[in-house]
């Protein structure tokens, strides 16, 4: 017999908001609000920024328990706590805005809260802000402040430059044509999801997640039950307990209603 779940995560981007009709499935919304209401916990599992999630609306229609954002790079709990966060060094972030200075390219900021322009709004700003719903952060004058993440905003060919001149702890990855994340460590959703788990002090066969993207193997592998979208990747599926509709067919719900005996 499974155990009862008492915590589900949820992926935002092709799992929650879809991207397809440019909407959050509200069927699935309004069910996992239902759920929480009965004393399910509910935590945000994305590479988002905090500042993204809020901005695109999310925070308007769920009210999370907690949320792991920047793939994992900060975990906040109930109050707005952070108990994990993961910064860039000083030296590190000063090198990573010096390079993209002399590439005369634009790089955004990330903190656990907000993130920032360190550099003028280029074409490849609008392009890639566009395709993923967002709005342009505030302008502010890098500093050395603390900084969780940066998100540069370049083409392939400047890609060599980066990863041969880059310190070598850091981690370069592209996940669009003008969109690279760097980030000071290696990072996956599930050490956060380890992390959210211990902190509640939850069984992991107490826990659900749902997601469609590579990131979210490590999320499926750290949960009791793992549920990948119709619309997700092939190889993400491999790694799912159960395969659901396409979130355009209200995929989340389907599944959540599958496994309505253990809530």
């Amino acid at each position: 017999m499974n155990e009862k779940i008492k915590i589900i995560f949820f992926d935002i981007d092709w799992t929650l908001y879809d991207h397809k009709n440019q909407c959050f499935n509200m069927p699935s919304i309004e069910l996992i609000n239902s759920l929480q209401k009965r004393g399910i916990k509910i935590f945000l599992c994305t590479a988002r920024p905090y500042h993204s999630a809020l901005h695109l609306g999310t925070f308007e229609l769920l009210k999370p328990d907690g949320y792991i954002v920047s793939n994992g790079g900060a975990v906040v709990v109930e109050n707005n706590k952070v108990i994990k966060s993961s910064f860039f060094k000083k030296e590190d972030m000063d090198k990573i805005y010096q390079l993209t200075v002399d590439r005369n390219l634009a790089i955004e900021c990330v903190d656990v809260f907000d993130r920032y322009l360190l550099t003028e709004k280029t074409k490849e700003i609008d392009i890639l802000f566009s395709s993923f719903k967002e709005i342009i952060p505030p302008f502010r004058k890098y500093d050395g402040f603390p900084t969780l993440a940066a998100l540069l905003f370049a083409g392939e060919e400047h890609d060599e430059y980066f990863i041969n001149n880059l310190p070598k702890n850091i981690v370069y990855k592209r996940f669009a044509d003008y969109g690279v994340d760097i980030v000071p460590e290696e990072r996956e959703k599930g050490n956060a999801i380890k992390c959210v788990l211990d902190y509640y002090n939850i069984p992991k066969e107490c826990s659900m997640a749902f997601g469609d993207d590579f990131q979210d193997i490590s999320m499926f592998n750290n949960v009791g039950i793992s549920i990948c979208l119709g619309n997700g990747k092939e190889e993400v599926k491999k790694h799912a307990t159960i395969v659901t509709e396409e979130i355009w067919n209200d995929g989340v719900k389907l599944a959540l209603e599958k496994y309505k005996d253990l809530f």
